[in-house]
């Protein structure tokens, strides 16, 4: 279960029943080891960030690591990020942390105050502001958010009507799917971006915004959802405009709401599983594994001393790939979903 953190608890929120995996306890000089937290921007009905934060602990069983895993109370809740990184501060069991920013202004401060307690801070999926992370392990939003856009352009012969669901306002990640689609559709002079708006990141925040969408725009030919999850909430409300259409004797409204293709962002399992229902055309998949595993191994080589920060390049490429009905079996084999 999940211990949702507020800000008048007086402790940290933690999953796990409270408790740390405790995955090693001594160093080969016997001190002891310093535990890696990692805090996702939050683990509520967030699929992503929960790979995130797996990977993470998988990595550090590998590596003999203490790791504990800690929750706020939503993608924006930076105060809640705040309280917990000071809160990790004050009880000098970390050495490191694996922190998925909620936003890219707010958490420079306290991001420093942990590099001046000692603490080494690995970014993953955004940046915050100032210099004292390490480095981030992160998708390049902006160019996978471009593949997305060409690949929606050829799903509708590059002319057409299509819309797009953005993440939460004021995130990195956020604006920059947001641009990478908007530069990479405004180069088909055939196609119309005819609304843009915030899902939240969430299936009900893709349900609102598409509910929106489809009040004033009937025609649509695709969205572009920046989440997967997004997505699943947008062909829920196509789906059920197109059996009231239906039930109501247009036909041809019926099968123009049946006929909006989706394209995601993320390639989570229910991403696939869209896939393999007809309901998504493809998704453009980031890889959470790397993001977690890599943060892990970098923070246990610095907490040893094998590595410091300079020897760490200040931004790492975690990958994307671009899922279809053509490639979706192996990309499912690959991270371990089965058809039911």
């Amino acid at each position: 279960m999940t211990a949702r953190f507020t800000r008048r608890q007086a402790g940290i929120a933690m999953l796990g029943a409270g408790a740390a995996l405790a995955l090693g306890s001594a160093s080969s000089a016997g001190a002891a080891v310093k535990k890696i937290a990692v805090l996702p921007k939050t683990l509520i009905n967030d699929v992503f960030q929960i790979k995130i934060a797996e990977a993470a602990e998988q990595a550090a069983a590998r590596l003999g690591i203490p790791i504990e895993r800690f929750a706020s109370s939503s993608d924006v809740a930076v105060q809640d990020q705040i309280n917990i990184i000071e809160a990790l501060i004050a009880r000098g069991e970390f050495g490191g942390i694996v922190l998925a920013a909620t936003v890219a202004r707010g958490l420079g401060n306290v991001v420093r105050k942990a590099r001046q307690a000692g603490l080494y801070v690995v970014l993953v999926d955004s940046r915050t502001d100032g210099d004292d992370f390490v480095t981030v392990i992160q998708t390049d939003n902006v160019k996978a958010a471009g593949v997305g856009a060409d690949y929606s352009a050829r799903l509708i012969g590059e002319k057409g009507i299509v819309a797009m669901l953005e993440g939460e306002p004021g995130g990195e990640t956020a604006a920059q799917r947001t641009q990478g689609f908007h530069e990479g559709i405004g180069k088909y002079p055939g196609i119309e971006l005819v609304s843009s708006i915030g899902g939240h990141w969430t299936l009900p925040g893709g349900v609102e915004a598409t509910e929106a969408i489809i009040a004033g725009h009937k025609d649509l030919d695709l969205i572009f959802a920046a989440s997967d999850m997004m997505g699943v909430g947008a062909r829920q409300v196509l789906d059920r405009a197109a059996k009231k259409a239906q039930a109501s004797g247009d036909a041809a409204q019926a099968r123009k709401f049946s006929d909006v293709r989706i394209v995601g962002f993320d390639g989570v399992a229910e991403a696939v599983r869209q896939i393999w229902a007809g309901k998504f055309s493809g998704t453009v998949a980031q890889r959470p594994d790397i993001m977690g595993s890599k943060a892990v191994e970098i923070l246990a080589q610095l907490m040893r001393g094998e590595k410091t920060p300079a020897d760490i390049p200040r931004r790492i490429d975690s990958g994307m790939m671009l899922v279809t009905p053509e490639n979706v079996d192996a990309y499912a084999k690959e991270i371990g979903v089965e058809k039911a």
